[in-house]
């Protein structure tokens, strides 16, 4: 039965893919690497997308917000982490309204900013951070990088994932001894090794 939802997930996720046929069954296979070592359930998975995906369709909608705000939507676990920037707290407060419609979320993490959209510059720069991080912990023998998402702000790492305290302590430590962090958020959940 987990074979077939896991069959399903990736027959779902392959027309997202974009490319050649290489790109496509490459791409493939390493959805279904990431989904099968991935700690959370395969029902789990599906409902994050899910989350996001509601998420951002009902900000879509809203035609009173439209281009007055730049924010990203994960969801791991059902918790849901908002980060970005609104143009005004009443932005920022419709935006957490619509994340609250989802009925089967655990947690919404704010981490919405009142300000101007970052520039480009710092974009790059943000997507530089989060490369250098996940490197670093995907290079770490004592952690399982692959369990952990990396999300950076305009400076700021968000950390989510499922981690014992032994490779939460080190994921924090990695993440905030990388040149150019200016804060990390921790919003990682506790696993228990069976």
């Amino acid at each position: 039965m987990q074979k077939s939802k896991l069959l399903l997930l990736v027959t779902l996720l392959v027309p997202i893919l974009n490319g050649c046929a290489v790109a496509l069954f490459g791409g493939a296979a390493a959805t279904t690497a990431m989904v099968a070592n991935d700690r959370r359930s395969l029902g789990a998975q599906i409902e994050d997308h899910e989350i996001e995906k509601n998420i951002e369709d009902w900000l879509a909608e809203d035609e009173s917000i439209k281009g007055k705000y730049d924010v990203t939507i994960i969801s791991f676990n059902r918790n849901v982490l908002l980060v970005g920037q609104a143009d005004s707290v009443e932005v920022r407060n419709k935006i957490l309204t619509a994340a609250t419609r989802y009925p089967n979320f655990r947690d919404i993490f704010n981490e919405i900013r009142v300000s101007q959209k970052i520039s480009a510059a710092q974009q790059t720069q943000d997507t530089w951070l989060t490369t250098k991080i996940k490197s670093r912990m995907l290079a770490d023998k004592e952690l399982d990088g692959h369990q952990v998402k990396v999300v950076t702000e305009n400076g700021e790492v968000f950390l989510m994932g499922l981690l014992n305290e032994h490779e939460k302590k080190i994921a924090l430590t990695i993440a905030r001894n990388i040149d150019g962090v200016k804060n990390v958020v921790n919003v990682i959940e506790p696993y228990q090794n069976n």
